[in-house]
């Protein structure tokens, strides 16, 4: 076996390979430009806000659903239109596959009836608060990372019904 290293190599583990230079630099304690830390009394309001969300869509015959955060870029590219596109955050993964952080929530969703196709037990009454991502310019009260609230209703294989409502990163 020759001295060669085996399998992949963190980019962690390539930094601290790096002779040294004598000076580090200082790490910077801000979260990414766009998104937000939740301290404890930040995620008490989350958590009491989305509780009430999910109670009254539990009420109303909504089962919760969630989806991966990373899903094929094309699935995105193929439902969205230009502006979605140019606002995606994806790259492509060790295994050369394109992938993206999903900007919302209903190509996952579609993706997911689709899968289930004519099992799934008709109207489908699905809820999510997912976590969403894009890279677009940021305005008063509209950040990268945002939360939906999205209330589905499918009597078919196409929606009747769906509401989603982006969040006010100010909860």
């Amino acid at each position: 076996m020759s001295g060669a290293p085996q399998g992949r190599t963190s980019a962690a583990v390539a930094q601290s390979k790096e002779k040294p230079t004598g000076k580090q630099e200082k790490l910077d304690l801000k979260p990414p430009k766009g998104t937000r830390d939740f301290y404890p009394e930040d995620m008490r309001m989350r958590n009491w806000l989305f509780g009430h969300w999910k109670d009254v869509a539990r009420l109303h015959g909504f089962e919760e659903y969630d989806a991966p955060v990373l899903e094929s870029e094309e699935l995105y590219i193929r439902k969205a239109g230009e502006e979605v596109t140019q606002q995606l955050y994806n790259f492509e993964d060790k295994g050369e596959r394109r992938v993206s952080l999903r900007p919302e929530m209903t190509p996952s969703l579609a993706r997911m009836v689709m899968a289930k196709g004519k099992s799934l037990t008709l109207p489908v009454k699905w809820f999510s608060i997912p976590q969403c991502w894009r890279y677009e310019r940021m305005t008063r009260g509209r950040r990268r990372e945002h939360y939906q609230v999205l209330l589905p209703v499918y009597r078919a294989l196409l929606p009747v019904l769906s509401l989603g409502l982006p969040l006010s990163p100010t909860l």
